[in-house]
């Protein structure tokens, strides 16, 4: 088969496909037309650009490109593949190898097979014959020699296609260079649902139990799916596709593969969990329950749950824990003053921003510095403003640490070289710092690089400063207003996906006058983030820096808070001390409430203060004065 095919799969738009043969019109995120397999008046035929698939809810075809080139074509796969490669000017690789037809093994089952059959596996003679099941004399691998072998043969309009040889010890081998098809493919032709197992003795099993459109991969917890190439047009027209594949890993990754051919939206999962005695396939069951126990565990196979449905189940176990337990407030950064307003959690978004040289990434790395070192929280960090990374490197040392990277006049202020060692395996672990010049700095691109650091090294914090540095593809008629809308729905929803909270960075608009229509004094708000308003309306959180050079005085406004638990609006000063490059808490919004508060909490926080003893956990005192 085709070497490529997966790119062409990855690569083919649906859309474009079925729009070179069926009128169609947009509707909501969804194109629509009148479907060309059944005659109807109102359009019930749906492509969806998002997942590449078709489905049309008046006759239940569904599929990809490929399928619906087979059914409108009335084409085989291989055709219909080189019909969607040719729409789409994509050359194919590969060529078929030559397919050779095996030499029927007509020999009769001996006693010694016959006997294993029905009394351990619990499979009728009648069955056995009605399956073609023979024996022979085969070298096989495992044995290295020449035993005897059942013969399971594959048959397709009566012929024999292919062989599977079976011996002892799970002695196994298909014949060479014949057709992969699946086992007992004849009788599901005209067939609206199909089960489909991992084995040839599940299938007969099946069979047994009055099940006779089922079916069996040829190779079991495989990898290579070319039976279901050669197989395609058999299920084109299936409504109900019902895996019954092995209770194993291995049986639920081909089970996963299959969901993927098939498409999930026509496939039903066998559950052989369900019973008292463990089972692990249909033939398991049928040994240990018999015929009627088997028939009705395959009847009662469930619908692979639509993705993004919550099941009820589900939902009443999440109701029941937030009334026990309330909704999460989140994790404070260990900051003076600013803990009262602001707490994390996985799952959200928060904005930043600030004007110019104010410090939204020295801010910023303060409280993922606080989050690392108490909370152990790990970070993925794409930042434009901070290469080459060891410069961002020396920046978060210097929040963790307490002290200036650099020499000041005082050379007590600067972090000494034993500190930095101590402190390199913490910051190296804590903080993934990606390169901006070696990776794909589109939107797809950076969260599919989050994706790689959240399945690796489990983050729960990322980094995207700033946003404007991104390669934005904005589509051609799009307005601003509604690609940053695209945006961060984006962002949020890979927040929520991966229990990620997400740190944006945003530059504001160019300065406006410092005063109102009303002559009043006239602050930066979130409002006022570079792009659209959609900026403050879909972060979680957020947060706007003001800095004043004369007084050193640094005000952060904390403007938004989604969920009340995690916050509330105010503000928050520090004075920021340019030879150790720290900020030292002043005052807040409601500031003895907010100090008290801290000391309640400071009490029971460790820290592990790098700048003295670096084996000890030191615990802050209740003396007024924490060392943030």
């Amino acid at each position: 088969m085709f070497t490529n095919l997966n790119e062409l799969k990855s690569k083919v738009s649906i859309e474009d496909i079925i729009g070179g043969y069926l009128k169609l019109k947009k509707q909501g995120s969804a194109l629509v037309g009148l479907c060309p397999f059944h005659n109807e008046k109102t359009p019930s035929f749906n492509v969806f650009g998002k997942t590449n698939r078709f489905k049309c809810f008046g006759c239940g075809k569904t599929g990809d490109a490929i399928d619906f080139v087979a059914l409108k074509e009335n084409f085989g796969f291989v055709d219909a593949v080189r019909k969607v490669a040719q729409l789409t000017n994509f050359e194919l690789e590969g060529e078929s190898k030559t397919i050779v037809k095996p030499v029927p093994r007509l020999e009769k089952l001996s006693k010694e097979f016959l006997d294993n059959f029905e009394n351990v596996r619990k499979i009728s003679n009648n069955t056995l014959l009605r399956f073609n099941v023979t024996e022979s004399v085969e070298w096989m691998p495992k044995a290295q020699k020449e035993i005897k072998v059942v013969c399971f043969n594959y048959m397709r309009d009566g012929e024999i296609v292919n062989i599977k040889f079976r011996g002892k010890n799970k002695d196994m081998k298909l014949a060479k260079d014949a057709e992969l098809i699946f086992y007992n493919i004849d009788e599901i032709k005209d067939t609206k649902e199909v089960v489909i197992c991992e084995g040839e003795v599940d299938c007969m099993s099946l069979y047994e139990a009055g099940i006779y459109n089922c079916v069996s991969v040829p190779n079991g917890a495989n990898s290579n799916l070319k039976y279901v190439d050669n197989c395609y047009e058999y299920f084109l027209n299936k409504e109900k596709i019902i895996l019954a594949t092995d209770n194993d890993e291995a049986g639920r990754k081909l089970r996963d593969e299959l969901m993927f051919r098939f498409g999930v939206d026509r496939c039903w999962i066998v559950d052989f969990e369900q019973l008292d005695i463990k089972c692990k396939d249909a033939n398991d069951v049928l040994r240990n329950y018999g015929k009627g126990k088997l028939a009705e565990i395959v009847a009662s196979a469930t619908q692979v749950p639509i993705e993004g449905l919550v099941a009820e189940n589900e939902r009443k176990n999440r109701l029941f824990d937030l009334y026990e337990n309330g909704i999460p407030s989140g994790t404070p950064a260990g900051i003076q003053g600013f803990d009262n307003y602001i707490r994390f959690q996985g799952g959200l978004v928060t904005m930043i921003t600030a004007p110019p040289s104010s410090g939204k990434s020295e801010f910023l790395d303060f409280v993922a510095a606080g989050l690392a070192v108490r909370e152990n929280w790990r970070f993925g960090v794409l930042s434009f403003e901070n290469q080459p990374t060891e410069l961002h490197d020396a920046k978060i040392a210097e929040k963790i640490i307490g002290k200036a990277f650099g020499f000041r006049k005082d050379k007590s202020h600067r972090i000494s070289k034993e500190s930095l060692e101590l402190v390199s395996k913490e910051l190296f672990d804590k903080f993934k710092l990606l390169d901006t010049s070696k990776i794909d700095i589109t939107l797809d691109g950076i969260l599919r690089k989050l994706e790689e650091l959240v399945n690796k090294y489990g983050i729960k914090g990322a980094i995207i400063d700033p946003y404007n540095k991104i390669l934005h593809n904005i589509p051609s008629g799009m307005t601003e207003t509604n690609y940053v809308n695209h945006f961060m729905t984006k962002l949020t929803s890979f927040a929520k996906k991966f229990n990620v909270h997400i740190f944006l960075v945003v530059h504001p608009t160019k300065p406006q006058s410092s005063t109102g229509s009303n002559g009043k004094p006239q602050r930066l708000t979130l409002y006022n983030a570079s792009g659209s308003a959609n900026f403050y309306n879909q972060t979680d959180n957020g947060w706007v820096i003001i800095r004043n050079r004369e007084t050193k005085i640094v005000d952060v406004y904390i403007d938004k808070i989604r969920f009340s638990e995690q916050g509330k609006e105010g503000w928050v000063s520090f004075r920021f001390d340019t030879m150790t490059r720290q900020y030292q808490y002043e005052t807040c919004s409601e500031p003895e409430m907010a100090f008290t508060e801290y000391r309640e909490v400071a009490k029971e926080t460790p820290v592990i203060d790098y700048s003295q003893n670096y084996n000890d956990v030191i615990y802050y005192e209740d003396d007024g004065n924490p060392p943030f």
